[in-house]
């Protein structure tokens, strides 16, 4: 998910005939979430770095490896460019890549949306601002995996 100080500025409820005024900050200056979701157990794994490039999503799959230990994984994807790079990972991750243009098969998705929306219609002068309000927004779903679950295991999803 990127982010940045570009205040991204949402629906608001006004009285009829109304025109709302917002605070609003057009700046230039943006880096990325990555996330790797769990949506039956509610793990939740992310890192903030600077950029959307196969560098760094390497760096995300050394971490993340870090995190899992010697658990097999699968790791589901979208096809950016980026994610294409670690083809030859040879780990206990997995990787498999979902359909072009199908962000609703991506739980992540879902999750990044939710992050947007509490992001929306604030003002962040630096990047800083913007990432110490992402982890704040992180902690609940840490303490409460649950949450997680219900927000990102989707209903096509089994068991079995």
């Amino acid at each position: 998910m990127r982010y940045g100080t570009r205040t991204e500025l949402k629906r608001r409820w006004t009285p009829v005939g109304h025109r709302p005024r917002c605070r609003m900050y057009i700046g230039y200056d943006w880096a990325y979430l990555y996330a790797a979701i769990n949506p039956y157990s509610g793990d939740l794994f992310c890192l903030l770095l600077p950029y959307m490039t196969k560098e760094c999503f390497a760096q995300f799959l050394e971490a993340f490896q870090g995190h899992i230990g010697q658990r097999k994984t699968l790791l589901i994807l979208d096809k950016a460019t980026n994610h294409q790079a670690a083809e030859g990972t040879d780990s206990t991750i997995t990787l498999a890549h979902l359909p072009t243009a199908c962000p609703e098969l991506n739980p992540a998705e879902r999750f990044f949306q939710e992050l947007r929306k509490q992001l929306a219609n604030q003002v962040f002068l630096d990047l800083q601002q913007v990432e110490e309000k992402i982890i704040q927004l992180l902690q609940p779903y840490w303490q409460n995996p649950k949450a997680l679950v219900q927000l990102c295991r989707y209903p096509f999803m089994n068991t079995s």
